[in-house]
């Protein structure tokens, strides 16, 4: 059976909840943006603030959706899962760095781990990782 370390766990809970929060907050959107009955000019109905044609109205919708959004706590809560994950992005990749066993490849991968490129592939092996193989690799 798959092993996960803190690490590991802690991003993927922040990752849900970030995104739990961030799918409630596009569902928001969505409602708002349908209660104004606003049609573009192709007749579709936007789905979010911003793909309002009518730049005015747009602007208008933007605000009253951010104070909406800020009312609700939603915004807060969200502020709080992205500062969350953005931890527990950081504390996965230097768990990450950690197994590396030659210094100099550590030390080189460290120096890129900001380069989103680079980041997202530590990420991505790192989350393949079982952490039960972890005792065999230090070995």
């Amino acid at each position: 059976m798959r092993k996960y370390s803190k690490e590991q766990k802690a991003y993927i809970e922040a990752k849900k909840a970030l995104d739990i929060l961030e799918s409630q907050e596009k569902k928001m959107e969505a409602d708002f943006v349908k209660s104004l009955g606003i049609v573009n000019e192709d007749g579709s109905v936007p789905v979010a603030t911003w793909a309002i044609d009518d730049d005015e109205a747009a602007d208008k919708a933007i605000e009253d959706f951010g104070k909406l959004v800020e009312e609700s706590g939603l915004w807060a809560k969200l502020v709080e899962a992205k500062e969350t994950f953005r931890q527990a992005e950081e504390n996965l990749v230097q768990y990450a760095l950690s197994l590396i066993p030659f210094k100099k490849e550590r030390e080189a991968l460290a120096r890129v781990s900001n380069v989103l490129k680079y980041r997202q592939k530590i990420l991505d092996t790192v989350l393949r990782l079982d952490a039960s193989t972890i005792p065999m690799i230090r070995r």
